[in-house]
């Protein structure tokens, strides 16, 4: 199934917590000596003790996600805790220090914010508390002249957090995008779009492990178009695929949502599904009549015939998909194999009741 583009920003998100959360203790560990040589007497025990320990929770929480990842729907909030660590550190240090120029840290946060929070509704909450936390630090620094700078300073980083978040979502998305459609083309036929021998291995053998869960049948119909190989040496492999588009369709059309069709290769196609399906016999005539509607082949090139064979796997068999798939198949050539000899007999059974030549002269 392919992801919605929530599901995708959430997984990307996931990706990215252990790096984040490795990032930022190392971070706020060079932020220990920093502050030890650099700030003076209460300012430096605070800052050097919220560093420290800033840098172990981090380092203990992406060692723990490292060795073992979040959920996806748990990764947004997180990282929203995450940033909000920095926040909280940047906001300490102004109000302790009492220097607004200090808020220059709590505007890499914001931004960085846009970059690591995929999620709207996340980043909102996280602008929001970032901004609040800082109008109250700023509340306790109390009057200066530099604040109205700083005011327009986090509206810029904020503009630029919105801003990186936009690009950051589009790349993220693009790449989904681009990584689910190189799924289905590893899974899908390209000409026909039905699964591919991959693809009827992903999705059918879950259906043999279901339907055994549940006590319930599978089934398999493997289908062959007869006189393919005329059609492409009379009329070229263009008209060929036209041909094989044309049985892909009909057995879509003969076939339940619940079964799954794919082309085998070549001319060949396998249906699987729940239950014990319907008779090969019945399948024929159903492709037949959907083809006859769509084909524009001349009936003396290739007169629309198809061969299938089918098996059923009971629930309480022990084959696996390979088994239905190899009983399907060798009943589709075995009904194929009659079908040609029942053909070819009235013209062996007339050579061999005619009278031999010495008689008919007598």
């Amino acid at each position: 199934m392919s992801l919605t583009p929530d599901e995708t920003y959430d997984a990307a998100v996931t990706a990215a917590v252990p790096a984040l959360a490795a990032g930022l203790a190392a971070l706020f560990a060079v932020f220990v000596p920093l502050h030890l040589l650099m700030l003076d007497g209460t300012l430096r025990v605070v800052m050097v003790a919220v560093a420290a320990c800033s840098a172990l929770l981090l380092g203990v929480f992406g060692y723990v996600v490292y060795r073992r990842p979040l959920p996806d729907h748990l990764a947004q909030p997180a990282t929203a805790g995450l940033v909000l660590v920095a926040a909280a550190n940047a906001i300490v240090h102004l109000v302790l220090s009492g220097q607004p120029r200090q808020t220059t840290n709590l505007m890499l946060v914001v931004v960085g914010a846009g970059a690591v929070l995929l999620s709207l509704r996340w980043l909102a909450a996280t602008l929001y508390l970032a901004w609040g936390g800082w109008a109250v630090g700023a509340f306790l620094v109390g009057p200066a002249d530099a604040w109205p700078h700083y005011v327009v300073g986090m509206f810029i980083a904020t503009l630029l957090a919105v801003l990186v978040n936009h690009l950051r979502r589009g790349n993220v998305r693009a790449l989904g995008e681009a990584h689910a459609a190189a799924e289905a083309a590893a899974v899908r036929d390209h000409l026909t779009g039905l699964a591919n021998r991959r693809g009827l291995a992903m999705v059918g053998a879950q259906m043999v492990e279901q339907a055994r869960r549940q006590g319930d049948a599978v089934h398999c119909l493997f289908v062959d178009i007869d006189g393919l190989k005329r059609v492409n040496d009379a009329l070229g492999h263009a008209v060929g695929d036209e041909v094989i588009v044309a049985v892909a369709e009909a057995l879509r059309a003969a076939t339940r949502g619940t079964d799954v069709v794919a082309r085998w290769g070549g001319d060949e196609f396998c249906v699987v599904g729940p239950g014990p399906g319907m008779a090969p016999l019945q399948l024929e005539r159903r492709v037949r009549d959907g083809v006859v509607l769509a084909s524009e082949v001349p009936a003396e090139v290739w007169p629309v015939r198809v061969s299938a064979g089918g098996s059923m796997l009971a629930p309480w068999d022990s084959g696996t998909l390979e088994t239905l798939l190899g009983k399907a198949d060798q009943e589709m050539y075995l009904r194929r194999s009659l079908r040609k000899e029942a053909s070819a007999l009235p013209h062996r059974r007339a050579s061999a009741d005619s009278p031999p030549a010495n008689d008919a002269s007598a």
